[in-house]
């Protein structure tokens, strides 16, 4: 059975364009280090170039801790209004920069936009995603990710042959389209129904959640009429459980919860990708590669990271999650040894031996495929999924606050460590991709095909109603708890056959 429709497929292509805030932004900064005259105006060392990339990252690690109420306080869709705005005020300030530090300030305030947006819409598709669904909305959230990223790396050439700042400046303007963007298309999104339910607003979320899941000839179309009954249940379990931040530190499942969330977003930096992303230009130089074929590289990069990004959407819901993500993991765990041992012998040949060095890129792209074909995808469903609704802002909140503050210390102290210890610095990778694929072997459940619901089960949580059984459920009549709307405005709860007369 299918449980959704064109509104749904819709909202979801909407979402998934919060991507491209990230996309465009990580791909601009490694093209634009490639750009002579960009590097000569802000007189950029590699200390400084360290911080271009981690000042971002200090501003997104702040915007995503305001994931922590944020969504849950004003909305999903508020959050990204708001994201947006920020956006608009941060490219302004980096296309007009007259010296490094309103550079830095435009390069944090974009960040702070791109930590709010990155961190809100995965949560808000996965909320509105049906269960047989949600890993290709994974999916289709890195494929922006990479979209973006390759189309600003191509893009990153062909300003390049501009001889003259307008190419930077013109680079780093055209981040007012994503956000442009966004802003535009979001009236046309529905508010999550499971933020909805956590205010009480009952009629509404089952008005959005018939329209996002309603039957159609050949659906099962009773399915959104099951799905709010377990949605609205489950809330109400979770009332009376006083389900909140404080049950993460008291409860063993709710703190296995976070920790596979913060160990996820840790160690999925920790594989090396910023390192190698970030700065290819860097290291293809260190390699023998010129500094226009190093742009190339770069887009062809961003263009195999597409390719394979677009085979583990359409695998993740048929793999499954575990064994999507430890096939990416050994995938990046033997191109990294393979990728060092060469590096190793290139540095030993002075730095002469091409074909060694061409060998190095090579097994980098080969780590590449690894990364693209799940990683991230995992990332932005996985954590969504495993959150109860109640802090499941506040679990992405410290998935992405996690992402960032690892991303700050690994951009800032790369271009160092690559100029004084070179290929000795990925050695600390491979160890954390043993790890990693250890924690997940022994961990990490399986969640395919479950809804959000559901998924508590796995972790020797009670599910208040089965799926199957949610139907037939008997509904009552009553006042919404005090706790389960802000500030304990009673509101009464309708009957649903009342709710769908009207």
């Amino acid at each position: 059975m299918t449980h959704f429709n064109k509104f749904n497929i819709h909202s979801i292509c909407i979402l998934s364009f919060g991507a491209f805030f990230y996309g465009y932004d990580s791909g601009l900064t490694t093209s634009i280090l490639g750009y002579p005259r960009f590097i000569s105006y802000f007189n950029f060392n590699s200390n400084t170039i360290g911080a271009l990339g981690s000042c971002y990252y200090v501003g997104s690690f702040f915007g995503s801790a305001c994931n922590f109420w944020l969504p849950d306080r004003y909305g999903r869709r508020p959050t990204i209004y708001i994201a947006c705005v920020v956006a608009v005020v941060g490219a302004i300030l980096q296309t007009a920069a007259q010296n490094i530090e309103m550079l830095f300030v435009g390069r944090v305030i974009g960040g702070i936009a791109c930590g709010l947006v990155f961190g809100v819409c995965p949560m808000f598709m996965s909320e509105i995603s049906p269960p047989e669904f949600r890993g290709r909305v994974g999916g289709l959230y890195n494929l922006n990710i990479n979209l973006g990223y390759a189309l600003t790396e191509w893009m990153g050439l062909g300003f390049s042959y501009i001889n003259s700042d307008l190419a930077w400046r013109l680079f780093l303007g055209l981040q007012l389209v994503p956000p442009v963007v966004m802003a535009a298309f979001t009236p046309l999104l529905p508010e999550s129904p499971r933020f909805l339910v956590m205010k009480g607003r009952y009629d509404e979320a089952l008005a959005v959640i018939k329209r996002l899941h309603g039957g159609k000839p050949g659906q099962d179309d009773d399915f959104y009429i099951r799905e709010f009954n377990q949605i609205k249940a489950q809330h109400e379990l979770e009332v009376r459980e006083r389900v909140g931040i404080r049950t993460v530190l008291s409860r063993p499942s709710y703190r296995k919860r976070m920790f596979i969330v913060v160990f996820q977003f840790a160690f999925a930096m920790f594989t090396g990708i910023i390192p190698l992303q970030n700065y290819q230009v860097i290291l293809y130089q260190y390699l023998g590669i010129t500094n226009k074929m190093a742009l190339v590289m770069v887009g062809v990069w961003g263009t195999l990271g597409t390719i394979f990004c677009i085979a583990g959407a359409l695998s993740f819901d048929k793999l499954g999650r575990r064994k999507s993500l430890l096939g990416s993991l050994w995938v990046q765990f033997l191109a990294s040894i393979a990728m060092v041992i060469f590096w190793a012998r290139f540095q030993a040949s002075g730095n002469t031996n091409m074909l060694l060095g061409r060998f190095t890129v090579g097994f980098m792209f080969v780590y590449l495929v690894g990364y693209a074909f799940i990683m991230n995808a995992f990332g932005y469903t996985y954590p969504s999924e495993i959150m109860p609704t109640p802090i499941r802002a506040a679990g992405n909140a410290v998935a992405f606050c996690t992402f960032n503050a690892i991303t700050v210390m690994l951009v800032q102290v790369t271009p160092i460590a690559v100029e004084n210890i070179a290929w000795r610095y990925f050695l600390i990778f491979i160890i954390c991709d043993a790890i990693f694929i250890t924690v997940v072997y022994f961990v990490y459940p399986e969640t395919v095909g479950r809804t959000l619901e559901e998924i508590a089960a796995l972790f020797g949580d009670e599910v208040a109603v089965d799926i199957h059984d949610a139907k037939d459920m008997p509904e009552t009549n009553g006042r919404r708890d005090e706790k389960a709307g802000d500030g304990g405005e009673a509101e009464r709860v309708e009957d649903i056959s009342k709710v769908e007369h009207r």
